[in-house]
Order: C-alpha cells, then structure tokens, then sequence
C-alpha cells in the first residue's frame, strides 16, 4: 500500500515540477507530501478543499482525484477559477461557511453524494472563523474521512525542512485552538504529537506554520 501510495506522490511531484509556484519555498509545500500520502490513503470519491489561493495545494489534490476518478470542490473568497482545468474540478466563489448549509442540495443538483472524504482547510487562521467551518462542514463528513488542517503552528518565524527560517504571522493559535476546543483536548503546537480520542486519529507536525491531519475510523458516530 506504502509503495502504491509513494508511486503516486512521485507521479504528483512530475505534476507540480512543471509549475514555477511549487519551486519556491513556502510554508505549504513541505507539507505536500503529507497531503498526498493522507488524501490517497483515503481513496476519495469527494474532496473539497477551503482555501486554494494560487492553487498550490489545489495542484496535489487533483493529483490524488485524478487517481481515484474523484470530484473535487474548492472554495474561496477569491476568484481562482484559472487554478485548473480539471474536468472534475469545481471552484465555488464563496465565503465557505454560507456555502457548507448550501453543500447538500448543491451536491444533489450535480449528482454527488454530499459524503466527503477528504477535507483540507487553509483559509483565514482565525479561532472564531476555524470553529465555524468546523461546526460547518464536519457534520458532510463521511464515515472514513480524513481532515488536515494548515497553519496549526503559526509563529513570528516557522522553520522548514531543510532547516530554513521564514519569517511568518502569529495569530493566538487561532486553528489548533479550534481543534482542541473540538476535541477537549491539549495539543503542544511546538512539538510532533499523534492522540487518540473519541474514535479520531489526530496527528501534528509542527514544522513549515504546522498541519494537522484528523484520522476518523469507520466505527466513530
């Protein structure tokens, strides 16, 4: 599975290394691998991303979709409807949390069951809006889901793999804050950690401003 899984990251990086975004250095990019490895673990059949921008994450997870025969839905204030062309790619100019009560009649119309399994979130940063799009779109997740969450570690300067500092943006740890209200939990956001509760996975890799990958198992409510 690990082999089958490597073999498609490396057909993602072909992907991204015609594109001059993914060579420079940002907090996103080292955790790439990590997004492909989560999103093809799950076998999706709907992604949706909160939050694309220049389309960096966007690029691996039509990556993984195009595997897997997936729909993907990405949503953003701002107009990124040239990211892609893919053919099963949708980009919804929104503000996310009026969009998610819309979500299932939206799906119904385009004839997608409104299940998703694979959710990325890297939109404001902020603790109030972070706790509204859990409470928005945690409820369209389905039974074997997964859910990362970028931006968990944001300080005045991150440090990436390859030991470099940026200079980054604290915001009172408004996205693990979020996280460990969800859970009732306490997560040290300097430091990698993986937690068990009520039947989630929860992993955290510290580095590059932090990401956060929920793990739900078939068995959870």
């Amino acid at each position: 599975m690990r082999y089958f899984l490597s073999r498609l990251w490396c057909s993602t990086l072909n992907v991204l290394n015609g594109h001059e975004r993914f060579n420079k250095q940002n907090d996103i990019v080292d955790h790439l691998p990590t997004l492909s490895f989560e999103c093809n673990a799950v076998a999706p059949k709907l992604i949706v991303e909160l939050g694309t921008r220049g389309g960096v994450s966007t690029q691996t997870l039509i990556s993984c979709a195009k595997s897997h025969h997936a729909a993907m839905v990405s949503v953003d204030i701002d107009d990124c409807s040239q990211v892609s062309d893919y053919p099963n790619w949708t980009f919804v100019h929104s503000d996310d949390i009026p969009f998610a009560k819309q979500f299932p009649e939206w799906c119904r119309l385009r004839s997608l069951e409104p299940q998703i399994d694979f959710l990325f979130i890297d939109t404001s940063h902020l603790y109030e809006h972070t706790v509204a799009e859990i409470a928005a779109w945690f409820p369209h997740l389905s039974p074997r889901c997964r859910v990362a969450f970028h931006d968990t570690n944001l300080s005045n300067i991150y440090r990436m793999r390859n030991g470099r500092r940026v200079a980054g943006q604290p915001n009172a740890r408004g996205v693990i804050r979020a996280i460990e209200e969800y859970f009732h939990i306490h997560i040290n956001e300097h430091r990698a950690a993986i937690l068990y509760k009520d039947g989630w996975r929860i992993s955290h890799d510290p580095l590059c401003s932090g990401m956060t990958v929920l793990e739900r198992f078939p068995s959870a409510p």
